[in-house]
């Protein structure tokens, strides 16, 4: 189970369902020992669940200057419940980031420098939630918490391999989730 007392809390967060209120990250706007009903997500540890870094071809990144390579990111979230009849999940945020030199002048393939896989995961509760905060409070607001650290890592792990860090702007979780829930209702 989830350690209250480590826990970051998320109440009202996000634009579901409309008109549902704004982010906080201090609490629910209660006084002090009161108890709210609104939705909340609860996040305890956060950890590097797995990771596969593959430098391609180490020797020519080593006698060479630097290159900042272009870069491909793929995202994806996952949930799963911790215990039966639980509010506990663990929420893993996969991070699959290859990176690329130039294409060549002959217009052949461009040669892969890196490969890195990650899954960052975080443990997260769940309080007072309903059938339409429920998805919204796992796939967008946890990945929401767990994407600067992610971020982070994946920056200094590219860095101690001997490139340019690659740098992430923050991304839209919402409109992810709601790209898949469009997919869902045409498929």
């Amino acid at each position: 189970m989830v350690d209250l007392k480590t826990m970051e809390t998320v109440t009202g967060a996000g634009t579901y369902p409309a008109g549902s209120g704004t982010d906080s990250v201090t609490g629910t706007g209660t006084a002090p020992g009161q108890r709210s009903s609104r939705p909340a997500v609860l996040m305890g540890a956060q950890y590097v669940r797995s990771v596969t870094f593959r430098v391609v071809d180490s020797i020519m990144l080593h006698t060479r200057p630097p290159v900042r390579p272009n870069t491909s990111l793929t995202l994806d979230v996952n949930a799963r419940q911790v215990g039966e009849n639980l509010p506990d999940f663990e929420v893993d945020l996969g991070m699959r980031c290859h990176g690329m030199a130039d294409a060549p002048a002959d217009g052949s393939q461009p040669p892969t420098l890196f490969e890195a896989d990650i899954i960052y995961s975080g443990l997260f509760s769940l309080r007072n939630v309903t059938a339409e905060t429920f998805e919204p409070l796992l796939l967008i607001e946890a990945p929401r918490m767990l994407f600067p650290a992610a971020r982070n890592y994946l920056a200094d792990l590219t860095r101690e391999a001997g490139f340019l860090p690659v740098i992430l702007q923050q991304f839209d979780f919402e409109a992810l989730w709601m790209s898949q829930q469009a997919q869902k209702k045409a498929g």
